[in-house]
This record gives C-alpha cells, structure tokens and sequence, in this order.
C-alpha cells in the first residue's frame, strides 16, 4: 500500500503530466498532409506547427515535471511528519509539526538530491537514494538535468549547459525525466515506509 503522497502523484499529478505530454507530442509531430476532401476539417488538419509554441510548450513541460516532483517530495514529508507528530501528546503535536516545517528546503528549492535529503535526514537516516534502486544512480542523473534547465528556463539562461547535460531541450529528454522522476517517487516512498517502520514500530500506511 502506498502513502497517501504517492496515491496523490499516480493519480493526479502523473495523469496531469500524461495530458500535457499528448499535448507536445502533438506539437511536435510532422504536419500532415491535407486530405482530398475540402471543409474546415481539411484547413485545419494541414495547418503546420509553430515552431515557436512547440519550443515554449516544451520549455513549460520542463517546469511541470520538476514542479510536480517538488509537490510530491513535499507531500511525503509532510506526511511522515504528520505521522511522527502524532505520535506525541496533544500538547506536543503542534511544536513537533513546527519543527518538522521550520526552514524546509523543498519550500523554496529546486527539488535537487541535496534538498530532498537535507529535508528527510531530519528523520535521523541517511538517505542514500542512489543505492535503493538498481535504476536511481541514472534517475538521479536525470533529475540533475531537469533541475539544471528548470533554471535555465526560469531564468532565461544563455549560458550553455556544462558538460553532460543535454545541450538542446528535446521532447525525449523531458520523457525520460518524467519517467525518472517516477521511479525516484516510488524508491523514495518505500525508503520512507521502511525508516517509519523502524522509529514508529508499526507500518505507517
């Protein structure tokens, strides 16, 4: 059974991303050829694609995929948090989920390896994401590339990217950081699941 975070990113966050990437596959496949028939239908299935809107599109995928990643990083800290929290007396429950959300890097940070372990080493761990999974080390690698052009995009950069990153923004680039950033989700959702084990002494979802 997965946390209520990881529920949240298959079911919503995951669908949205899927609806947005039909939307630049669309963008960015070759215009067709009209059909013999004539009628509106046949102006608007020749008409070619901006180039302009494809690239800005894909720019705008770039910030979505990070941007739900972030969400979902967040949503599971707070949940552990909450879940640790209320193991403690009334009185205490507010000043622990206090503590739990003083300083939270993933508030205002890229969705980096740095922060998501600085955020869930408060749960007095070493989060080594990288060794988890069989796939994480590439994961992390991608989710490295996203967040390097999150900022690019974001700031309009024109600096070109060092050496490693993707020095051209392609639709497959982002596809496979979504992917990444999927399996990171599951792979830091069970990493959680066995360390609340361990400090609550029972199955937290």
């Amino acid at each position: 059974m997965p946390s209520a975070a990881l529920t949240h990113w298959h079911s919503d966050r995951m669908p949205r991303l899927g609806h947005f990437d039909a939307h630049c596959v669309a963008l960015f496949a070759p215009p067709q050829a009209a059909p013999a028939t004539t009628g509106p239908a046949s102006v608007s299935a020749s008409l070619p694609v901006v180039p302009q809107l494809a690239y800005e599109s894909l720019q705008g995928y770039v910030m979505l995929v990070s941007g739900h990643f972030q969400g979902f990083c967040r949503d599971l800290y707070t949940e552990c948090g909450q879940l640790c929290a209320a193991t403690a007396t009334a009185t205490m429950q507010t000043t622990i989920q206090a503590q739990f959300a003083a300083g939270l890097a993933l508030n205002t940070g890229n969705p980096t390896l740095e922060c998501i372990r600085k955020d869930f080493e408060r749960f007095g761990f070493f989060l080594d994401l990288g060794a988890a999974a069989p796939g994480n080390p590439q994961r992390i690698t991608h989710l490295g590339h996203l967040n390097f052009w999150r900022n690019h995009v974001a700031h309009q950069k024109a600096t070109p990217p060092p050496v490693g990153v993707p020095s051209v923004l392609t639709l497959a680039d982002v596809q496979a950081w979504r992917a990444s950033c999927n399996g990171l989700a599951i792979s830091l959702d069970d990493i959680m699941k066995q360390e609340l084990t361990r400090i609550l002494g029972a199955v937290p979802w």
